[in-house]
């Protein structure tokens, strides 16, 4: 009777475990399930986020190029295609400002980018144009 008694007890206590364990890896399913949602949830908001500052630069850049055309008489596609320069070095000047890296790298890659966009507006605008086109930023930056 006691070697009964004892194997029902043992039995009962071993199902407890096995149970126990059992709630404990459903937790942690539950857990993980929980953070992927939340994880997906965070990429889905920077992902609307990011579609909402690409629509910014492109109005913005779209703006600037009309403006630029009519400053310095420019045909409609070198508009277009100062248009899609504007945009492109937009957002990579935005991608810089956003990074976590000091203050002093965002100066020096922001200027890399002006730098560069400029080398390619060259290819487009003629002389008096980008020159026209730079004392046109030299007023806007200073108007700040």
């Amino acid at each position: 009777m006691r070697t009964l008694l004892t194997i029902v007890v043992l039995f009962i206590c071993t199902c407890g475990i096995a149970q126990t364990e059992q709630q404990e890896q459903t937790e942690q399913q539950e857990q993980t399930e929980r953070q992927e949602q939340k994880e997906q949830q965070k990429q889905q908001e920077q992902q609307k986020q990011q579609e909402k500052e690409t629509k910014i630069l492109r109005k913005l850049a779209i703006e600037k190029g009309i403006e630029l055309q009519k400053e310095l008489n420019l045909t409609i596609n070198a508009s277009k295609v100062i248009q899609k320069i504007i945009f492109d070095y937009s957002a990579k000047a935005n991608k810089v400002l956003q990074s976590k890296v000091s203050a002093k790298e965002k100066s020096r890659s922001i200027s890399n980018l002006v730098y560069f966009q400029n080398q390619e507006l060259k290819k487009i605008l003629t002389v008096n144009q980008f020159y026209q086109y730079l004392s046109m930023q030299n007023v806007h930056v200073a108007g700040f």
